[in-house]
């Protein structure tokens, strides 16, 4: 979701504030975790159907933590029954890859539950980065700390020293 939640207002607004809480500092490749999206402002909550959210990230996998939410083209949304709150969790499963910079993009609307779009309804979005860990200074040079232009070098200069050795030789 790119543009945020249209069909209820046209433009994000201050007066509605989305949390994206359980990201860690950093993480552990394979490692599932428990995140919670929370909306908070916007019209009263009230009745039925008064919150949603559109929960992204660019690598990893989600998936529902209970009823309210589900998985959608990749991307978790609450469910019929996850519209009456405005508060859910989800989960979240590192890659393999623990080098990986993580974007969450949260969209989260309050509605006024009337049943239908109005001016009243609300939308906002957060963007959290989970930066990767740097991998080990040794683990990075798959040479072994050699560089290959001069490795490449060294390799043809004994071969042509050798060559004229064996040229001259033959006189």
């Amino acid at each position: 979701m790119q543009f945020g939640c249209t069909c209820h207002s046209g433009s994000a607004t201050e007066g509605v504030v989305v949390t994206l809480d359980g990201v860690p500092e950093n993480y552990t490749a394979g490692e599932t975790m428990t995140l919670t999206i929370t909306i908070t402002g916007g019209p009263e909550a009230g009745g039925e159907n008064h919150g949603g959210f559109n929960l992204d990230a660019s690598a990893g996998t989600l998936a529902p933590f209970d009823n309210t939410s589900q998985l959608m083209n990749g991307e978790m949304t609450h469910t019929g029954f996850g519209n009456d709150q405005r508060t859910w969790q989800v989960n979240w499963t590192a890659p393999a890859d623990n080098t990986t910079d993580i974007t969450f993009t949260a969209h989260g609307n309050a509605v006024n539950g009337d049943g239908s779009a109005s001016s009243d309804d609300k939308w906002n979005k957060v963007v959290v980065t989970l930066a990767g860990v740097a991998p080990p200074a040794g683990d990075s040079d798959p040479n072994d700390g050699q560089t290959p232009g001069l490795t490449l070098m060294a390799t043809l200069a004994i071969v042509c020293l050798a060559g004229i050795a064996t040229k001259k030789r033959r006189y």
